[in-house]
């Protein structure tokens, strides 16, 4: 988690740096295999070095990026959850409750389907 740092730091907003340090630490506590990266000034975790999810924080909301795959996968518990969404990412807004179950649910679905993918995205 140490490599997330430097980026946790930039965030002025103390609510919001701990919201999403808390998103992360619960992340990698859960899925302590994969590996938290910094790529595109974006926090992410990867696992055998594909792209798992990122989670960054924007100016009114966390944004979570699974890749549109996943997206399509879970577009209704994104929609139930009450979370705005576009192709690639969805979006908590900083006072809004994280569903870690769908969270958990995506990851989880990334780690299986990507298991034997090789290169960092999907093509």
């Amino acid at each position: 988690m140490d490599v997330f740092a430097p980026y946790l730091a930039g965030i002025d907003n103390p609510d919001h740096r701990n919201r999403l340090e808390e998103i992360l630490t619960w992340v990698a506590e859960k899925f302590p295999q994969m590996e938290p990266v910094m790529k595109w000034n974006t926090p992410m975790f990867t696992d055998h070095d594909t792209f798992i999810i990122g989670i960054d924080a924007a100016k009114h909301h966390v944004s979570v990026a699974p890749e549109a795959v996943t997206m399509t996968e879970f577009a209704e518990r994104i929609e139930q959850a009450g979370y705005s969404a576009t192709k690639g990412l969805f979006r908590i807004k900083w006072k809004d409750p994280v569903d870690y179950k769908l969270l958990e649910d995506m990851i989880t679905y990334n780690i299986q389907d990507k298991a034997e993918y090789m290169a960092f995205w999907r093509k």
